[in-house]
């Protein structure tokens, strides 16, 4: 291996449903030329083995699940020595995220010792009401990711960050975030790392550059196909703008030619 390249998804692969020109040629022009490459998304509503087969859809590009970090796995790493019993505001990637751990499912806010929220599509106002009464009662309250958005085929959507924010005011407590740029991400990244260098690949300056900028030596590239459309002015500040994957895998490739 040469080095890391730790690659955002969703506006930088692909958005929504449609994939980035020239990405999936990036990915396997890197992956040739000895790169190693991990997929960090800060969506938890899939898991890896839906994550890697959605890239492989959209793309052509035939990631593993190996290759898959997430949010959901961030979260439960969060509770691997407790195993409390724990309510799921979230979708699937979350709730085999956690069996993995053996960490048992409560099916109700009652049953709870911990509360961990992500994206749910599929949001109802009972969820939301046994989360935040489960968060009042004491439970240990963990948010898969705060991002506000993310980037669809049609423009943005509303991300977890926006589901956990009804939860924080309703129960007056505020989350353990575990998805980018926070610590338990990064810990679940190093897990998988390659010898070698790391650049964080991203569109959203908050998440994905913040990764790269809480870890020395790490480096980052900023996408121009997702949530940011400029450079300017961007903190914290990228060591690389591109207008696509496709450019930053050019600028990786000349440095190991």
């Amino acid at each position: 291996m040469v080095g890391n390249v730790i690659c955002d998804l969703d506006g930088v692969v692909y958005r929504g449903i449609d994939s980035v020109p020239g990405s999936a040629a990036a990915l396997a022009k890197l992956r040739l030329a000895g790169w190693r490459i991990l997929f960090c998304t800060n969506n938890s509503s899939r898991t890896p083995e839906d994550v890697a087969e959605r890239i492989f859809s959209i793309t052509g590009f035939e990631a593993t699940p190996e290759e898959v970090v997430t949010s959901a796995g961030a979260a439960a790493r969060l509770l691997a020595i407790e195993r409390p019993p724990t309510f799921v505001l979230g979708g699937e990637g979350v709730t085999q995220a956690l069996r993995k751990r053996e960490i048992p499912i409560a099916e109700s806010g009652r049953e709870a010792r911990a509360v961990v929220v992500g994206l749910a599509t599929g949001l109802t106002y009972g969820w939301l009401r046994e989360a935040s009464n489960a968060v009042r009662a004491g439970a240990r309250f963990i948010a898969t990711n705060h991002d506000a958005t993310y980037p669809a085929e049609d423009g943005l959507w509303p991300g977890a960050g926006a589901i956990v924010a009804a939860v924080e005011v309703a129960s007056g407590a505020r989350a353990e975030v575990a998805g980018k740029p926070f610590p338990p991400m990064r810990d679940l990244l190093k897990e998988s790392l390659a010898p070698g260098p790391v650049w964080v690949v991203g569109d959203r300056p908050d998440t994905d550059l913040g990764l790269a900028e809480a870890e020395p030596g790490w480096r980052s590239a900023l996408v121009l196909t997702g949530v940011a459309n400029s450079g300017d002015g961007v903190e914290p500040t990228p060591d690389l703008v591109a207008a696509d994957l496709a450019e930053v895998a050019e600028v990786l490739l000349a440095t190991t030619s």
